[in-house]
């Protein structure tokens, strides 16, 4: 982050502020309880369901205590899964219920994409330690000027809190 010097008071909150990209490859030691706050926005929906567990040990490992996940992704019946043809899906254990409605994809560049209930994310939050603060579908409408289509997108919004000790 950079500041403007003249901005004292903005100078003095860059350097109360950290980033820190983290990935697979981020070891746990390098980052616990590191983190006030962790953006997941369009993230989840691309980790293999196989890894979620893992994955999500590491965000709250990261994650300071009393620290807060602001957590953005996609919702059941978004648009791009209206779109994708069947022959994209990839039947696993993300399926509904009934087993009949695909919710991860795989697209045509061999990345995943994962559509979300609230039910479904905070099952995964939940049994990974956080506590839910806020969790509902936020919908967006795009006006496409172009062609005068109005689209409906649909996203999970979120925030969970890691208890304190």
């Amino acid at each position: 982050l950079e500041s403007d010097e003249s901005d004292t008071y903005f100078a003095q909150d860059v350097k109360r502020a950290h980033g820190q990209l983290m990935d697979e490859t981020t070891t746990i030691d390098d980052a616990v309880g590191l983190a006030d706050i962790v953006l997941m926005v369009f993230v989840l929906s691309a980790v293999p369901p196989k890894r979620v567990p893992r994955f999500m040990k590491q965000i709250f490992d990261a994650t300071k205590c009393g620290g807060k996940v602001c957590f953005r992704d996609y919702a059941l019946y978004d648009l791009p899964m209206m779109r994708f043809k069947e022959t994209h899906s990839i039947h696993s254990t993300c399926s509904d219920a009934d087993g009949r409605t695909p919710r991860l994809y795989e697209r045509g560049d061999g990345t995943l994409s994962r559509f979300f209930s609230l039910d479904t994310i905070r099952d995964i939050f939940e049994s990974s330690g956080f506590i839910m603060e806020e969790l509902r579908y936020a919908t967006v409408f795009n006006d496409n000027r172009k062609t005068g289509e109005r689209l409906k997108r649909a996203f999970v919004h979120a925030v969970f809190r890691k208890p304190q000790d």
